[in-house]
């Protein structure tokens, strides 16, 4: 469960709902899985193992969100830096785990969280080396497509 704690939202260690999606990344070696809405292809999420010989096997999970504002958040009363915060002690544990998560929009890259995560200028915002921006325009769109129009 994610708490306030420390300033921010908070992920404690060894917490079970993300430690359970970590094991549950971890687990998958390869596949793809489609959804569809109404007959619509809303996400498509696929995993690929890399075996690093040197440090064991790597894992890129792909979620490509093609009807994003099907998966609108409800609001909160959260600032950006406790959610940066927060997305910031995820993808340090996808990180620890060998594994990548990239969020896609439509087909193209908004976000990469994890292992494979290369920042340049989204270091300056997040201090993290396990989040990077792939651009800033798709982010923002992703962004406003969760936050939905109501």
């Amino acid at each position: 469960m994610v708490f306030l704690g420390k300033g921010h939202l908070h992920i404690p260690e060894g917490d079970y709902v993300v430690d359970g999606l970590i094991r549950l990344l971890s687990s998958a070696n390869s596949g793809s899985i489609k959804l569809e809405f109404a007959n619509k292809p809303a996400a498509e999420i696929d995993i690929n193992s890399i075996d690093n010989y040197s440090r064991g096997i790597k894992k890129r999970i792909k979620v490509d969100l093609l009807e994003p504002s099907l998966f609108k958040l409800q609001d909160d009363d959260f600032s950006l830096f406790d959610k940066l915060r927060t997305a910031t002690e995820f993808a340090q544990k996808l990180t620890d785990n060998m594994l990548t998560l990239s969020l896609l929009r439509k087909g193209k890259e908004a976000i990469t969280l994890g292992e494979e995560a290369h920042p340049s200028f989204s270091r300056l915002i997040t201090r993290s080396d396990d989040i990077q921006v792939n651009s800033l325009k798709e982010s923002t769109k992703l962004r406003e497509d969760f936050k939905g129009d109501d």
